[in-house]
């Protein structure tokens, strides 16, 4: 057994007996009036799977959207979270449900579980994405890359390139060239590109642009998505933030909301970091713009005193397993966090 696995059965262990102990239940109660803001990104719709926080299978999906229906947690919108944060007006055990990016899948699988179950929820929108409607080729390649058997791949790129796959070192630099190539390529040469790449994997290319698993929802399907019950909120446009430049967040989201209020009705008041690149500096630039709360990729619960532009979440992913849901949502694992970071200051302070 790898250590990797003994680690992961111990861990388990711990969680069970946590669980039926009690000690989901007593960290819920001393949790209880704290902000449980779940983060999602896409949906894997093709065989096999890749992406553990970035794509969930729509099954995964669906029985987590199921089991929070029938449990003693309360969805509620992002916006009354946010406005009832201060005064902890919302209910004990309340749960905001939030999404990033826009993916396809998101729209094909996502809207439709919500729908059925009767669960509010946020999209942050890259709108950039959206507009361009060109496959995220940055996310396809090592994707295909990652699910292929092939130990060695052949491509013609600027010349001849032979890369060795059989290794995690080949293959992070056939990802590097290959989107490379691609992202300095017009959409038509890419998207031939791709298609070569893919039948050379062993997958059918065009099938696999054709399916839109890489792709984002039109401004018309996320017209519809707001239809049928989903909030629709800011995530820039280009999907980049630089915290050496903090005041290029205001543009950012000037742009983002521009392109979305001829579709969508939502406030556009909320916002998501892209990839949680954050810092301090932005918070006066997003409350000149107009912005009232923004999320992280940072793990946590929301406390009242809480910095309203620096919003913690728990992401769900393929690989989380259940029992491992429940403790985050418990508060059990939160708590572990906050011990062990008291215990590190003590020890940092020498007491």
């Amino acid at each position: 057994m790898t250590r990797r696995a003994t680690v992961t059965q111990m861990k388990n262990l711990v969680l069970v007996l946590a669980k039926y102990s009690g000690l989901f239940w007593l960290s819920g109660l001393l949790t209880r009036n704290q902000l449980r803001i779940l983060g999602y990104h896409g949906i894997w719709f093709l065989d096999g799977h890749y992406g553990n926080h970035l794509f969930m299978n729509p099954e995964t999906f669906g029985a987590r959207m199921a089991w929070l229906a029938d449990s003693k947690y309360h969805v509620i919108p992002l916006e009354e979270g946010v406005s009832k944060l201060n005064n902890g007006g919302f209910q004990p055990y309340s749960v905001v449900i939030t999404i990033d990016d826009g993916w396809f899948g998101t729209y094909q699988h996502m809207v439709p579980s919500l729908a059925e179950h009767g669960l509010p929820a946020t999209l942050y929108a890259y709108t950039g994405a959206i507009e361009s409607q060109r496959p995220l080729y940055h996310i396809l390649v090592p994707a295909l890359i990652a699910l292929s058997p092939a130990k060695t791949l052949e491509l013609e790129l600027d010349g001849p390139c032979r890369f060795d796959l059989s290794d995690p070192a080949g293959k992070e630099n056939a990802v590097e060239e290959i989107s490379t190539a691609m992202a300095q390529a017009s959409e038509e040469d890419a998207r031939a590109l791709c298609r070569t790449l893919a039948d050379k994997l062993g997958f059918d290319g065009e099938a696999i642009l054709a399916s839109r698993q890489f792709s984002f929802m039109t401004f018309e399907e996320l017209a519809a998505a707001e239809r049928d019950g989903l909030d629709i909120q800011l995530h820039t446009h280009t999907h980049h933030l630089d915290v050496h430049t903090p005041e290029t967040v205001a543009s950012e989201v000037e742009i983002n909301r521009e392109k979305l209020a001829p579709y969508v009705h939502s406030s556009l008041q909320h916002f998501c970091y892209p990839s949680g690149v954050h810092s301090e500096a932005m918070y006066g630039y997003l409350q000149k713009s107009g912005v009232r709360s923004a999320t992280l990729v940072d793990t946590g619960l929301v406390r009242s005193e809480s910095p309203p532009f620096a919003l913690k979440r728990l992401l769900d992913g393929e690989d989380v397993s259940q029992l491992e849901f429940e403790a985050e949502l418990s508060g059990f694992l939160e708590l572990l966090r906050r011990a062990k970071s008291r215990l590190q200051g003590s020890a940092g302070d020498g007491r």
